[in-house]
């Protein structure tokens, strides 16, 4: 007794009726379904172990930064103790240059104050702002005040003693300098 499709789909009465399935389907979908669970198990583990990667990626990303960072700072330290060290006479030969204005030696005198600024300035070396900058303690040593009679040249370098210098945010020296000192006038009564 052989059915067709649709009448094994339903008997006389309306109802469904069960479709006879090949020998051996249950099993098929026994390991289809196995199959499918391992698959989901797979791309849960690929999920975590790609989660893994990336937090591992970062973070030699972050320690790679951290030690340019540190030998950057190490790099500066180093030029800024070569440039303390070269720092002293160099300064003994600017006095000297101030010295001699006017004598036949402050052309030679002067060629080699700037070969020496040249090169420390390749290293890095940079003067610390002087005459109209803002006084700022980090950069600046007062070593006086003077009276001035506008409001805006309060706590403003007048004069520099002597340049300061820096290389990079390290303070090699600061500038001594003599800032201004802005008193109201007094009314009259």
């Amino acid at each position: 007794m052989s059915q067709t499709r649709d009448e094994a789909q339903h008997n006389d009465g309306g109802t469904e009726v069960e479709e006879e399935r090949p020998e051996g389907a249950s099993l098929v979908e026994d390991e289809v379904g196995r199959l499918a669970a391992k698959v989901l198990e797979l791309e849960a583990r690929l999920r975590t172990v790609s989660a893994a990667y990336r937090q591992k990626q970062e973070e030699i990303e972050s320690t790679k930064r951290r030690l340019e960072d540190r030998a950057s700072m190490q790099e500066e330290i180093r030029r800024g103790e070569v440039v303390a060290s070269l720092f002293d006479p160099v300064e003994n030969l600017h006095r000297s240059l101030e010295a001699s204005k006017g004598l036949p030696a402050e052309q030679g005198l002067r060629m080699v104050y700037q070969q020496f600024m040249g090169a420390l300035q390749k290293l890095g070396l940079e003067e610390v702002p002087g005459a109209g900058a803002p006084f700022d303690p980090s950069l600046h040593e007062a070593i006086a005040t003077m009276p001035v009679d506008d409001a805006e040249q309060d706590n403003v370098v007048q004069s520099v003693f002597s340049a300061g210098y820096r290389i990079g945010k390290r303070l090699i020296r600061p500038a001594r300098v003599v800032i201004g000192s802005y008193t109201p006038p007094v009314a009259e009564a």
